[in-house]
């Protein structure tokens, strides 16, 4: 039997043990052996009655200012009540900056919402001397000159902005200087953990090759070391920036267990990270905002499988998917459900690309809301809970991804050439509230359908 066939089975069978446990009456699972060693304990989402778990980064439009572009972070703009109230009604995970945040903003939240999970967006590779400049963890001092990055001539690399300074990505002693000063702000903001942006492997925005680490594999070591000592398990949560993460590791990696067995990851740095991390912000969820285009098929399959590792082993893993159109949504959201599961603590962002505005717009709380209600019928499909794990079916052109719900189905083609055709025995409804018997998916396209009412 394939390494794939036995991790769907394997999947079936936790899910029916979740089943056993009364997930269908709302009740939270018991945790495997790999929730209790990250002391998490599974609950079921925010919004229970949708399996599309609702979160994301957010670094504009945070304010009370109507403006969606409003850079919050940059600016320090407070978190306000309005969108704090928002976030507890209907998100899963969020990740603010420190600066827009005050002690009492999550704990306040919480309090309300016992079900959300409250991260801090902080920067890795950068600090800055302005201890409210967005992403810094702070703490800069004169000595901190010791742990800058330099280039070949022992030159330090300049910061884009004032104040701001590089930081040797591959010094061990900045990796504990980080994650102390993190040890610090969760405590402070009663936050679970931190999302980690700019790691060195995807850190874009350097001017130059730093001297020490002059390509890809250099950075991609400096990574693994800083991700191990910069790890503080059972003390917070890491979830890094997961841009490179597909990336050959150059190496055999290690088989991780079985409960996170991935195919598609193997001798990758998503397996090479895998223990030192407990989840990932993957920004090109299907299709990333700055190509919008869909992901190829492979890689598309890639992203699943590492949803699936972490939404599996109760971790962390926001999707933020892109799209221009209703069905390039649809395609999105349907991938996503084809692996989420109720342990975990997998959600989407919407990272909408409308003409005339920025492609980035989705880090923009206001954007989320507004969204979130121009496609109310997308985002609160009411599909009840998965009652498989997501599987091929043959149909006309082809195999077709396949995960039925207690309310409807949903069906996958992530092929880059095939169009494929679906008979229903009975009508579907789809989510323009369309009745039919048949559907055809082209490459790159998804559909969410719901079982026609009886007794209306």
């Amino acid at each position: 039997m394939s390494s794939q066939k036995v991790r769907r089975k394997l999947c079936a069978s936790m899910l029916n043990g979740l089943l056993l446990l009364g997930l269908t009456s709302g009740a939270p699972s018991a945790p495997n052996k790999a929730q209790a060693q990250n002391g998490f304990q599974p609950l079921t989402p925010v919004r229970s009655a949708c399996p599309v778990r609702l979160g994301g980064v957010f670094t504009m439009g945070l304010g009370e200012n109507q403006d969606p572009v409003e850079a919050s972070a940059q600016n320090g703009t407070k978190l306000s009540p309005d969108n704090a109230q928002w976030i507890g009604n209907n998100c899963d995970v969020v990740a603010i900056s420190p600066n827009c945040l005050t002690p009492n903003t999550y704990p306040a939240i919480r309090k309300a919402h016992p079900l959300f999970s409250p991260l801090l967006y902080v920067y890795a590779s950068c600090l800055s001397e302005n201890p409210n400049a967005e992403g810094n963890v702070g703490g800069w001092t004169p000595a901190m000159k010791a742990h800058v990055l330099t280039d070949a001539n022992g030159k330090e690399i300049p910061y884009p902005t004032p104040g701001g300074h590089w930081m040797d990505f591959g010094s061990i002693a900045w990796a504990h200087l980080w994650r102390d000063r993190v040890l610090q702000l969760v405590s402070q903001y009663g936050a679970d953990g931190v999302v980690a942006a700019e790691l060195p492997i995807n850190n874009t925005f350097l001017p130059e090759k730093p001297g020490k680490y002059p390509d890809f594999a250099a950075r991609a070591e400096a990574t693994l070391r800083w991700l191990r000592a910069a790890r503080a398990q059972g003390r917070f949560f890491m979830v890094p920036e997961a841009l490179g993460f597909d990336r050959p590791a150059g190496h055999p990696t290690l088989p991780p267990p079985l409960q996170a067995d991935a195919p598609a990851l193997k001798n990758r740095l998503w397996d090479d990270y895998f223990p030192y991390i407990d989840g990932a912000w993957v920004e090109d969820w299907v299709e990333p905002y700055w190509t919008g285009k869909p992901l190829s098929e492979a890689e598309w399959e890639r992203q699943q499988e590492a949803a699936e590792r972490y939404s599996l082993n109760a971790l962390f893993f926001i999707a933020a998917g892109a799209y221009h159109t209703p069905a390039e949504l649809e395609y999105a959201l349907a991938s996503f459900l084809l692996i989420e599961h109720r342990q975990g603590r997998l959600a989407f962002q919407p990272m909408p690309l409308y003409p005339g505005q920025r492609n980035d717009i989705g880090f923009s709380l206001r954007i989320m809301r507004e969204e979130v209600q121009r496609y109310s019928n997308y985002f609160n499909v009411p599909l009840g809970l998965p009652l498989q794990e997501r599987h091929k079916v043959p149909t006309t052109g082809g195999m077709v991804w396949r995960r039925t719900f207690q309310n409807g189905a949903v069906y996958v083609n992530p092929s880059d050439t095939r169009t494929l055709t679906l008979n229903f025995g009975s009508p579907m409804q789809r989510l323009n509230h369309r009745l039919v018997r048949k559907i055809v998916l082209p490459p790159h396209s998804g559909a969410i359908l719901l079982y026609q009412q009886t007794g209306d």
